[in-house]
Order: structure tokens, then sequence, then C-alpha cells
């Protein structure tokens, strides 16, 4: 309320001043003619005149000093006020602009068409970087971080993790940058190629498939571990814009998982690592089957529960797991195999097809 006395008092005394200042030479015009007419008069009320002309004048003096520091803060208050609304007005932009990406974005993952495809000087200069052969078959293993790409194209290629020209591979995602890796073998005419995972820093999900040039590729597996990521459904999607490009969806680390769900059945306190008697053994065996049947039977009915989340064509999914999958490609057997056989079949049908259309 004290702060309200100045801004209520200052400008009625610079009103009462001023009305105070020009009403003394309106009275003095009057009252001297008459004082003139009354010299005894005249001696009394002149100096009483005098006297009160100056405090007038220091009154109105400092009335109009108010005036001009209350008009100076209203117009400080005013700039104070337009710069508000200028920061209101730029934060509100940047709010509207990071919603229209975070729509984008969403919409990429709904599976709208991108608004911008690659041009036709795009495709040369992807090739170009990745040394796309014509008479070769150029296939692309993608997928979330850590789920096995790189021990994957090593069980493809028939190497161990270790071999000296093997893929490096590791707990945390160790390829940084899309891959090439031609095929030992002297009658392959695949070309496998390592990209990095998506969802990584430098690579934001919705820009996965067309900032690495996937659409060059006639093949492109997509590699799930534990569960479909939205990456993994944005680029099967991304595929089907593309007639050049078949996709397939293949489970990685079937024994791992199998075993997982085996030993979180055994009974309390069972390690795998110790010798086990006849009995443990036998109970071992059976709920290893048991859990097997179960985890293809949900891996199959989770990947297809996906598909038609998404509108996607339905299409199979390959189990597979590395040690098997490098047998079955240097065509020996397996006994945890389950869709390897089934999945090279596909892969090598698809590279004829394909070839055949070349030549």
């Amino acid at each position: 309320m004290a702060a309200l006395i100045p801004a209520i008092i200052l400008p009625v005394l610079g009103i009462t001043s001023k009305l105070l200042a020009a009403a003394v030479p309106v009275a003095a015009a009057t009252i001297l003619p008459v004082l003139g007419k009354v010299p005894a008069a005249a001696a009394t009320i002149l100096p009483v005149l005098g006297k009160i002309s100056a405090p007038l004048a220091a009154v109105t003096h400092v009335a109009m000093a108010a005036a001009d520091t209350f008009t100076q803060a209203l117009e400080t208050r005013k700039k104070v006020e337009e710069e508000k609304r200028a920061r209101f007005a730029v934060e509100n932009a940047t709010r509207v602009a990071e919603e229209a990406r975070l729509r984008i974005e969403r919409r990429w993952f709904e599976g709208v068409r991108p608004e911008c495809r690659p041009s036709e000087e795009d495709v040369v200069q992807m090739k170009a970087k990745y040394h796309y052969s014509p008479g070769f078959f150029h296939l692309a293993v993608v997928g979330s971080s850590g789920g096995g790409k790189s021990s994957f194209i090593n069980a493809v290629r028939g190497l161990s993790n270790d071999d000296p020209i093997a893929a490096p591979t590791g707990i945390v995602e160790t390829t940084n940058k899309v891959t090439r890796y031609s095929d030992p073998r002297p009658d392959s005419q695949i070309i496998w190629y390592d990209v990095p995972g998506a969802g990584t820093q430098n690579v934001p999900d919705w820009q996965y498939f067309n900032d690495l040039g996937l659409y060059i590729f006639d093949c492109i597996i997509v590699l799930i571990d534990i569960r479909f990521f939205d990456s993994d459904l944005a680029i099967l999607r991304a595929c089907e814009q593309f007639t050049n490009i078949q996709a397939f969806v293949v489970r990685s680390k079937s024994d791992q998982h199998i075993s997982n769900m085996t030993y979180a059945k055994m009974p309390s306190g069972f390690d795998p690592l110790e010798e086990i008697d006849d009995n443990t053994r036998r109970r071992l065996v059976q709920i290893r089957s048991e859990e097997r049947m179960r985890f293809i039977e949900e891996t199959r009915r989770n990947v297809q529960m996906n598909l038609e989340r998404q509108n996607l064509s339905p299409q199979g999914v390959y189990i597979v797991c590395r040690n098997a999958m490098q047998a079955i490609w240097n065509n020996s057997n397996s006994s945890s195999a389950i869709d390897e056989a089934e999945l090279q079949n596909a892969v090598k049908e698809f590279e004829r097809r394909r070839l055949e259309s070349e030549s």
C-alpha cells in the first residue's frame, strides 16, 4: 500500500500546484486594481502574496519532477512487458517447431509415407559409397543395438567370432558405420553389410533407413533379439515402399533364450555347470524340449501380432542361433537348429531370382 501512495499523491500534487500557480496571477490581476484604490490594504496584502508565490513555485517544481519520474517508471515497465512478450513469442515458436518435429517422427512410426524419398542422385551416391557391384547380391543386416548382427554375419559367412576376418563383436554396439564384408566362399555372390544399430546416439530411429541409404540393398534382414522395437517396424514399413527390397524377419540368440527359460523351470539350486544325476538330466531334457516349443510358438505369435498392429504385410519369422547358423551355412548339421536351413534357402532363392533378372 505504501508503494501506491506516491503514484496516487504525486500526480495530485502536480495538478494542485499547477492550479495554484495559475490562480495566483489571476487573483493578483483581480486584486491589484482594487488595492490601488485602498493603499492601506495594499501595504498589508502585497507582502503576503510575495511570500506565497515562492513556496508555490517550489511545490510546482517538486510535482513536475515527480511526474517525470512517474513517466519514466511507466516507460521502463512498458519495456519490461515488451521484452516478456518477445520472450514468450520465441518460446512459443520453439514449442511449435518441436511439436511439428515430433508429429513428423510419429507419422513415420505410424507408417505414413516419408515426404522426402531418395532421388536418383542419392541412389547413385549411396551405391558408390557401399561399392554396389552388378552381378552380386547385396544383403544388409539391420536391427537394434546389441542384437547380435555382427555375430550373425560371421555365422552366415561360416566364421567364428574370433576368426581374423570376422566382423568385430562385443556386448555393446561395435559397429559405428555400415561395413562391407565379402563372403569367403569362392562360389558365393553374396556381399554382407553390417549396419549400425538403430537407436544409438549417432543414428536416431526415425532417420535410420534413409540416412544410411538402406534403399539401395537387394535384401534386408531385420534381426530382433528380445522384442520388436519401433525402429524394426519402421524399417519393415520402409522396405514395403521399395519394390526392389526383400525383407526377412529373423529372431536371434534362440539357444540363449531357450536355455534361460529352461533353467528358470528347474528346481531351486540347480546349476548347469555342476555334474547332475540321471534323473535331473532327464528332467532337464524334458523341460528344454517343452520350453523350446513354447519359445517358438510365442515368438511366431508375437511377430505376427506386431505386424498386424502396424498394418504391415504378414510374413514368417526365422528363429536362429549363431552356432546353428554357422553349421548350416557350412553344410553341416546342428541339434540346436530351428529355422536356419529355411532362412538359407529363402535367401538363396531370392538371390537367384534377383541375379537372373539382371542378366
